[in-house]
Parts: structure tokens; C-alpha cells; sequence
């Protein structure tokens, strides 16, 4: 079904004079129908590279140079894209492939584009939307979905067409344990049923799902194993930036800080976006200076809408939101970014500048803070961006993406941090990253807020607090919230 011999990609250069640097050299692959395969490479390795070209999209839509043969169930992809609804592609980044109106009609879309009679195109829609838990919300905008709920519904949406080809890149990233069960038990009935599964991932979880397992690294992607060979190979997939288990984390807690004076208090807040039903309903938190809170539950619970309260992103419909003492109701969002540094979901939102150098020195600037010229050089080499300090960086991939928003974070030096799912996308080097500046922030006595599905990072918190369809139903130590550290 996937054969690719001797292929080699390069995207275009991303600044004149530059040469175009092949991000595939000679990789060549082979998969039969039925069969399923997880492709591994760290962050930048050029999985998700891979993805675009054995879908057609590469380089035909994204520019570039492609060498080599390619042919997806028979059809040579230099003869033309493959036919409609035989390839499916789950983005890395789901929401970048949602774009009607409603839940339903994106599900609808691609049955629609393959030509179905409207009774079977009905009968697939309310099978999959049952399917992945997506009828209460099958009215809304998928835009006004949470990250977990989108990647859902990008997956249900091609779960409904039946490809007999289907490509997944990173599929669990970004979801709650719950809606991974429901993705692997989804991928598991499209084995059942013959589909060809090729997976890119990062993580060992999601290449057990596949049993069989190659790496992707220097543009080559290694003869086929076993899961249980790769998995005995620890020391290796450690020392090519895969790996980071959790005995050589740093120490990240707990501290306590309880006798502090609150950094932040939320009273009675309720909040509906327009248009919609109430999303928080009455909540009241204090955070103390200097704790490490993880904010932790399902997706769609709320979570994401919850921390955008806190620097005026969102304002409530009633009730208040205090930092470090002051409301915030009445302040510009440009004011409250001196206290608090935030961290989105989806890295893109929130990156703009031409440059990687000037994305980081924007914050700094328009603040007024002191010695700008020797944070940006600073966070610079700290995060190893020196190479791409002068690329733009929509041009970067989506863990270097990940690194820069970081280093914006880390430039502006706030006393409150928040950080929402920061570990997706991330590779054990990128990972280490983040959890050693958490450390050094946590030494600091940094207020940290962070909304996760990764229990193991949300157990080394001082205090976890579970949200649940826009309530707080527990909060309290990690042991008693989350069941500990593994």
C-alpha cells in the first residue's frame, strides 16, 4: 500500500542565499496492506515531512524539491495526488485542518467530497461522532472546540471516509488519558478493518499501539522491528534526544509557599463564550506566591478558558480575578503581562514577528524592561536558537516553535508563569528543557500554573486541582488528587 524508494525532500530555502537543506536523503519504505507501522525520530527529524509527501501534499502544496519514487495503493504520486478519500492525514497540529462551520459538517465534508448518497453520508456522521464522543458538541464551531476535542474530531473525520491509507501524526499529542484510550481503540478497529496504518511519533506509548517500529534520523528511516527489540533500547533512544524518563527529571517539588501571600485569587467567576452555554460556572481559587499548581482533567473541561482569565485574555461575565493583589477588570492585557508570562496551547497563536530574535525581544521592548539586547542574547543560548535566530518562525517546525515560545516566556522574567499543555510536541531533549527551567523558576520563587495531561508532570506539583465541565470537583496534594508520582 505505502511504497517510497531512494526519496529525498528539501523545502525551499528560508532566507536568500541559503541553500535548500534536505530534510529526507535516500529514505526509503515499504508497507503492506493491513499493516501498521510507527515511524520514531525526534523533534525535527522530518516526520511530519514524511507525512506530507506519502499524502501527496508535499511538495506540491508546500513548495520544495522531491527525488525519488513514491506510490500509494498502486497510484504513482508523480502521476497526481492520490484519489480522493484513499489517504487520510492526522496533522500534528489537528485545528490547522479544520475549517467548516460545525462538528457535523466537518465530519460531512470529505464523505460529501467522495461523492456519497446523502443516507450513507448521515449514516457515517452519527456513527462517528458516537464513536468519538462528539455529539454534544456536533452545533459547535470546531474552532471553539478545545485542542483534545479538535484533534477528536480531525480523527473522526477521517474515520468516517474508511481510507484504506491512514496517516497519523503524533495522534495522542494533546490528549487527556480518557480521549487517548478512545484514539487507540479507534485505531485499533481501523486495523481490524484493514486500513494501512503509518504513525510519526515521539513516544513510546504510541509506538507499542503499532507493534512494529522503525526510526527516522538522518533523513533515512531504519529497517522495520519489533516493538519489544526497540523498547530494550533504552540508552540509545535516550541519547538521540527521544527519551527522558522520569528518574533523571530534575527535582521540582514540592515547596509548599501556602503561608505566601496569594499571587492569585479567582472569586464566583462564571464565563460563557458568545454565543454559547456557560463554560465556568462559579469558580474560586487562591494560588499562593511561589506554588507549582497543576490544573489537570478532561478535554474540554475548561481548562485552557480558565487560564485565559488570568492575563485578560478573557474577561468573566461576573466575578473577579486578582493578581498580586490588583483586579484586573478595568486593565489592558499589555499591563498585566509585566506579572504574568503565558504560554499557549498551540505555539502559532502567539507567534508574529518576522525573526525568531525579534519574537523574543517584542516582549521586552514594548514593556520598557532594561538590558533587552542581553535577555534576547541570553534565552538565545540558553535555548540553543542561535542558528535560527534570524529565520521567522512560522518558518520553524512545531517543536522548535515550542522552544521559541518558551524563550519569550523566559525573556520577560514575570513572577507568574502559566503554561498550557507546554510538553506536547516535545522530544526527551526538549522535554529536559522545559523541566530544567521549571526548576530553575521553581528556585526562583515563580508562581507556576499548569494546565496538563501529563500526570507525571502534574504529581511533582505542590497542589493539583481537577476541572470538570467548568467546575472544580478536587484540589489538594497530587497524592490525593492524581494518585502520586510514577
Amino acid at each position: 500500500m505505502i511504497r517510497a524508494h531512494d526519496v529525498t525532500f528539501a523545502y525551499a530555502a528560508r532566507l536568500p542565499g541559503e541553500h535548500p537543506q534536505p530534510v529526507l536523503t535516500g529514505c526509503s519504505l515499504e508497507l503492506g496492506s493491513g499493516r501498521a507501522l510507527a515511524v520514531m525520530g525526534p523533534t525535527g527529524a522530518g516526520k511530519s515531512t514524511l507525512s506530507y509527501v506519502l499524502a501527496g501534499l508535499a511538495p506540491r502544496h508546500t513548495g520544495g524539491t522531491l527525488s525519488g519514487t513514491i506510490s500509494i495503493a498502486g497510484r504513482d504520486l508523480h502521476d497526481g495526488p492520490p484519489e480522493i478519500g484513499s489517504v487520510g492525514l492526522l496533522f500534528q497540529d489537528a485545528a490547522t485542518q479544520l475549517f467548516t462551520t460545525t462538528v457535523e459538517d466537518e465530519v460531512a465534508w470529505g464523505l460529501e467530497a467522495m461523492g456519497l448518497a446523502p443516507e450513507e453520508i448521515g449514516r457515517r456522521v452519527e456513527a462517528s461522532l458516537t464513536h468519538f464522543e462528539l455529539t454534544t458538541v456536533r452545533h459547535r464551531a470546531p474552532w471553539a472546540l478545545s485542542g483534545g476535542q479538535q484533534k477528536r474530531l480531525a480523527l473522526a473525520a477521517l474515520w468516517a471516509m474508511r481510507p484504506g491509507v491512514l496517516l497519523l501524526d503524533e495522534p495522542l499529542g494533546g490528549l487527556d488519558p480518557e480521549g487517548c484510550a478512545e484514539v487507540l481503540a479507534a485505531v485499533d478497529s481501523l486495523r481490524e478493518a484493514g486500513t494501512t496504518l503509518l504513525i510519526m511519533t515521539l513516544h513510546p506509548e504510541t509506538a507499542h499501539q503499532a507493534g512494529t517500529v522503525a526510526l527516522l534520523a538522518d533523513g533515512q528511516v531504519s529497517p522495520a522491528m519489533p516493538w519489544k527489540a526497540l523498547a530494550k533500547q533504552e540508552t540509545a533512544l535516550i541519547q538521540t534526544g527521544l527519551l527522558l524518563p522520569r528518574r533523571l527529571w530534575p527535582d521540582l517539588g514540592p515547596r509548599g509557599g501556602d503561608g505566601n501571600a496569594p499571587a492569585i485569587e479567582i472569586k464566583d467567576v462564571h464565563f460563557g463564550y458568545p454565543g454559547e452555554a456557560e463554560v465556568l460556572h462559579g469558580i474560586d481559587l487562591t494560588v499562593r506566591t511561589g506554588q507549582f499548581v497543576a490544573l489537570v482533567g478532561r478535554n474540554g473541561a475548561g481548562k485552557s478558558t480558565l487560564v485565559r482569565h488570568l492575563n485578560g485574555l478573557l474577561r468573566p461575565r461576573s466575578g473577579t480575578v486578582s493578581i498580586l493583589g490588583q483586579p484586573l477588570a478595568g486593565r489592558a492585557a499589555g499591563t498585566i503581562a509585566r506579572q504574568v508570562g503565558f504560554l499557549f496551547q498551540r505555539p502559532e497563536q502567539q507567534l508574529f514577528s518576522p525573526t525568531v530574535r525579534d519574537e523574543i525581544a517584542y516582549g521586552p521592548m514594548r514593556l520598557g524592561l532594561n538590558d533587552v539586547q542581553a535577555r534576547v542574547d541570553g534565552v538565545l543560548e540558553r535555548f540553543g536558537l542561535q542558528d535560527v535566530a534570524d529565520v521567522p518562525p512560522a518558518l520553524l517546525g512545531y517543536g522548535a516553535q515550542r522552544t521559541v515560545t518558551l524563550a519569550v516566556l523566559a525573556a520577560l522574567a514575570t513572577p507568574i508563569v502559566v503554561l498550557d499543555e507546554p510538553t506536547v510536541g516535545l522530544d526527551g531533549r526538549g522535554l529536559a528543557q522545559l523541566l530544567a527551567w521549571l526548576a530553575e523558576r521553581r528556585e526562583q520563587g515563580v508562581t507556576i500554573v499548569l494546565v496538563t495531561h501529563d500526570l507525571d508532570l502534574a504529581a511533582c506539583a505542590d497542589r493539583a486541582i481537577t476541572l470538570d465541565a467548568g467546575a472544580v470537583i478536587a484540589d489538594g496534594p497530587p497524592a490525593a488528587v492524581i494518585g502520586g508520582c510514577a
